[in-house]
């Protein structure tokens, strides 16, 4: 089947979405397994950005705080996939407070939580870019998956579910399906969780990213394209 006539699913998000520390085989990112899930009918694109964020702010001195998605060549080329599905999936970089990992040093560009109350607004330019680039495309906003005991101590569960009702509260106002992702991994019994998590306790190991694509699989397959 020709790339034209296939439907496109666009991945945007982090280094979870990327395959930070899964190696170098693609195959076992988790685009790649939604791509066997979905089948030939299906081309499905890898635009994530490791260490990426929500946040696209300016500190006093004119530093980028973070690493913002918009600001990455990988936002400009998945709109310019026009892709028929959208799935993004971040907010886990942006659930983080900048500390030193040993010592009680602050980094303010790195401090990104401090920006939560602008947290919907930044998402939402990340919502309407993808609108104005493919506006028939069907858009699937999902939650990050928990952070566990994270070797980075910035990096801290309680941070991102301060950020989880934006998430929720933008699914709904911009009328598109949430994928729960970040409920549906804590059904699983402690032990089983655990798991699913490379050592960093932030990122999914090989079985981990086969629970995301399977359960976005599952999604897709029941929402008629």
């Amino acid at each position: 089947m020709e790339l034209g006539t296939k439907i496109r699913v666009v991945c945007i998000g982090d280094s979870i979405t990327e395959g930070f520390g899964l190696g170098e085989d693609p195959s076992v990112y988790y685009p790649a397994l939604l791509q066997e899930f979905l089948g030939e009918d299906y081309a499905v694109f890898n635009e994530g950005v490791t260490c990426s964020c929500v946040t696209m702010m300016e500190a006093d001195d004119g530093r980028t705080c973070g690493l913002p998605y918009v600001l990455q060549p990988e936002y400009d080329e998945a709109l310019s996939l026009a892709g028929d599905i959208y799935i993004i999936m971040l907010g886990t970089n942006d659930a983080q407070d900048g500390m030193h990992d040993t010592e009680d040093i602050q980094d303010p560009y790195n401090n990104l939580i401090s920006y939560e109350p602008l947290f919907e607004t930044f998402y939402q330019y990340i919502i309407d870019g993808v609108k104005s680039a493919a506006p028939n495309a069907l858009i699937y906003l999902v939650t990050p998956i928990p952070v566990r005991n994270c070797i980075w101590r910035k990096h801290q569960e309680h941070y991102l579910l301060q950020l989880l009702p934006h998430i929720r509260a933008l699914a709904e106002a911009n009328h598109v399906q949430l994928v729960d992702l970040h409920d549906e991994f804590l059904k699983l019994d402690e032990e089983e969780l655990d798991s699913l998590y490379q050592e960093d306790g932030l990122h999914p190991n090989a079985s981990g990213a086969f629970l995301i694509a399977s359960t976005l699989a599952y999604v897709l397959g029941n929402r008629a394209y």
